[in-house]
């Protein structure tokens, strides 16, 4: 577990750096927990080791969900590319309607193409960000525009240094990475990540995320 307590030590230094000078949002993000937790997950919902160590001493803040019927979760901005929202556990089974449960109403019915051990604990553009809870390590996989999900990360330690990466890469251009006018990713921003990313990540594993995100 220490892979993980590094990779997301580092993910939330460079997570508040960023939010310090160029953040859009206030109290709403990930912060450590000053005692660790039991999460209270649904029962029905599978953790690994990683995501129970996430959960535990890691907390999604969310100043607007307090008081309200708002799924609580914690922003992460990648400069003005990419905002990718990560669930609080409490809300982890309503962040399953639509892939693991679906229906209209309760009682939902159990999609059986979707893997129980598969876990949502994130979205962009309401596109899932998914767990294998099965996988050693926790390996992280992404779908989007209702398409199968696709692997971007060997585990969730690799995920979350991919994002410090990309976050501390946003930060040296003053988190605008997308040109005005064509709204595409700027290329010296792609050319500085992409490198690096498919290092960590592997090839296809970088291309997946960076389509994910729309980088």
């Amino acid at each position: 577990m220490h892979t993980l307590k590094m990779a997301l030590t580092r993910f939330v230094e460079q997570q508040d750096q960023y939010n310090e000078t160029y953040g859009l949002f206030q109290n709403h993000d990930l912060r450590p927990r000053e005692v660790q937790v039991q999460p209270e997950v649904d029962t029905r919902i599978p953790l690994s080791p990683e995501l129970l160590y996430l959960y535990s001493h890691y907390e999604m803040v969310d100043a607007k969900a307090e008081g309200t019927l708002k799924m609580k979760n914690a922003a992460v901005e990648i400069g003005d590319a990419a905002l990718l929202f990560l669930v609080a556990p409490e809300h982890l089974y309503r962040q399953q309607l639509g892939f693991r449960w679906i229906g209209m109403q309760e009682p939902y019915e159990e999609a059986h193409e979707w893997p129980p051990n598969h876990v949502v604990i994130g979205n962009v553009n309401d596109d899932p960000l998914i767990v294998d809870t099965a996988a050693p390590d926790s390996a992280v996989y992404v779908a989007f525009e209702g398409g199968a999900p696709k692997r971007a990360a060997h585990s969730l330690a690799d995920f979350f240094s991919a994002l410090a990466l990309l976050i501390e890469a946003a930060r040296s251009y003053s988190g605008e990475v997308k040109d005005e006018e064509t709204f595409e990713t700027k290329p010296e921003y792609f050319s500085e990540v992409q490198p690096q990313l498919e290092e960590l990540l592997g090839e296809e594993g970088a291309a997946h995320l960076l389509e994910y995100l729309s980088i």
